[in-house]
């Protein structure tokens, strides 16, 4: 099989053949579950501390987390299964509403959808949708949450720049992707991702504002659970991260591989990507590179092997098939065009020396670096959540996207900020400072900034005994 040849060797990621490659990627959808839900209990285990000091102090995740696990466990893991489905379905919508993604028919882009059918059903994916994008940058996308829900879109430029033969090869490359499992697992890492900035954005213990740690001054367990919170929730993001950067280079060799054996035209291929390689970037791309046929190489940090490389697997996987001077099939202008592709001449690019430099991403001029959103008060977020609905959430998805895609904001293991550092450190020095227990008890110490001592706190409020620190002395009240 021409897909088994094309995995063949650790080169590739160790992953033998479609089969294979089929079953691992439903082994990582698993994981990248296992992942969301583990990154939710661990988020939603200090977020629910609030609630639970008033109403069920025993059982907070900081004082008895086995406890916590038996009686909330359950209904959290039930709760992130929502959530993931919810955001899993939506990665769809996401990009077709942010790339302006046109759905079409037959009717409005034959030759285009006519093509991309004959693909989907050489490859076994029903009920398709193809979309269009209109840039004239050369470039495509396969998204969707399984074979059932496919989607795939084309650029304009895409359309105009490639003859059938091309077209259609790389549209194989693009409906393999679907058929192998790769859109849904970065459905779910969308998922992660999304789910990791919200907590990110949204989680109100960790520490993001100076004026926080008043409270901290008058209630010391606060700042373990701030420093806690912190940690979680920057674990979480790096959790995600993690998923992202995990996405196998070896699929695209394996969907060029599986192209290739539905269409019978390696030199199809290599010239398509001959055209389209480093040219594909538009406006709006650059944030679903991972979804896209052609994006940046991994050595750029991104999710794409260069192109010079898939070249090379191409010649290697389909040289005995490769016929530079064969017809393609080109109803762009009616007509065959013999040997139609590759090079401006009109020549088949196969067997040309190209090297890196041929490929070099070219970004759009109209293209903008992300900008950071402006900060907003609680009460100006408040006020416009009553009174301008959609500003609010177009606010919202701007401190998503801001926080999603940058890859470092200079936060620490505890998730503080630098600015933040040196007063949570000027703080807890002073707490150390004015708690510091003069008979040398590390004991009493510890007690003072234990989270269990503010469970204690709320339990003898709910049943009016007398509040007892655990560093005061016994007495006939406190026994």
């Amino acid at each position: 099989m021409a897909t088994e040849g094309a995995v063949n060797g650790a080169a590739w990621g160790g992953v033998q053949g479609f089969v294979t490659f089929t079953h691992d990627n439903r082994n990582r959808f698993l994981q990248v579950f296992g992942l969301y839900v583990l990154s939710l209990h661990m988020i939603g285990g200090l977020v629910a501390m609030l609630p639970l000091l008033l109403f069920d102090p025993e059982h907070i995740i900081l004082v008895d987390p086995v406890g916590y696990f038996v009686r909330y466990g359950l209904p959290v893991t039930a709760i992130s299964a929502f959530l993931f489905w919810r955001l899993y379905t939506s990665h769809t919508e996401a990009i077709c509403r942010k790339l302006a993604v046109r759905e079409v028919t037959r009717i409005d882009e034959r030759r285009f959808v006519r093509l991309a059918e004959e693909q989907c059903i050489a490859l076994g994916i029903r009920k398709p949708r193809f979309g269009l994008i209109e840039v004239s940058q050369p470039n495509a996308l396969a998204v969707g949450e399984g074979p059932q829900r496919g989607l795939i879109a084309v650029t304009r430029g895409l359309l105009d720049q490639l003859d059938d033969d091309e077209l259609a090869a790389v549209l194989a490359n693009l409906a393999s992707q679907i058929r192998n499992g790769d859109t849904s697992v970065l459905a779910a890492n969308f998922a992660l991702m999304r789910t990791a900035v919200l907590m990110q954005v949204n989680n109100a213990f960790r520490i993001e504002d100076w004026r926080q740690l008043i409270i901290v001054v008058f209630l010391p367990p606060m700042l373990t659970i701030l420093l806690l919170s912190g940690m979680i929730t920057k674990a979480s993001l790096e959790i995600a991260r993690m998923a992202r950067r995990s996405v196998k280079l070896s699929r695209f060799h394996i969907a060029d591989a599986e192209a290739i054996r539905v269409t019978h035209r390696p030199d199809a291929l290599h010239s398509a990507l001959v055209k389209i390689g480093g040219k594909g970037a538009f406006p709006g791309s650059a944030v679903f590179d991972d979804v896209l046929f052609d994006g940046r190489s991994d050595t750029d940090g991104g999710s794409h092997p260069a192109v010079i490389d898939r070249l090379k697997a191409i010649a290697r996987l389909g040289g005995p098939m490769m016929q530079p001077g064969r017809a393609r099939r080109d109803t762009r202008d009616g007509v065959a065009v013999p040997g139609a592709g590759g090079l401006a001449d009109g020549r088949v690019g196969f067997g040309r020396r190209y090297t890196a430099a041929h490929f070099q991403p070219v970004a759009p001029a109209e293209e903008k670096p992300r900008e950071k959103p402006p900060v907003m008060e609680n009460d100006a977020l408040l006020v416009m959540m009553l009174t301008d609905w959609k500003g609010y959430k177009a606010y919202v998805a701007q401190c998503n996207d801001w926080f999603e895609w940058r890859t470092n904001d200079g936060r620490n293991l505890f998730g503080l900020k630098p600015e933040l550092r040196l007063p949570v450190a000027a703080v807890t020095a002073g707490l150390l400072v004015l708690y510091w227990p003069a008979d040398g008890n590390w004991q009493k110490l510890a007690n003072r900034f234990n989270p269990v001592s503010m469970t204690t706190m709320f339990s003898q409020l709910d049943t009016g005994r007398t509040f007892c620190t655990p560093s005061s002395g016994k007495n006939e009240d406190c026994a």
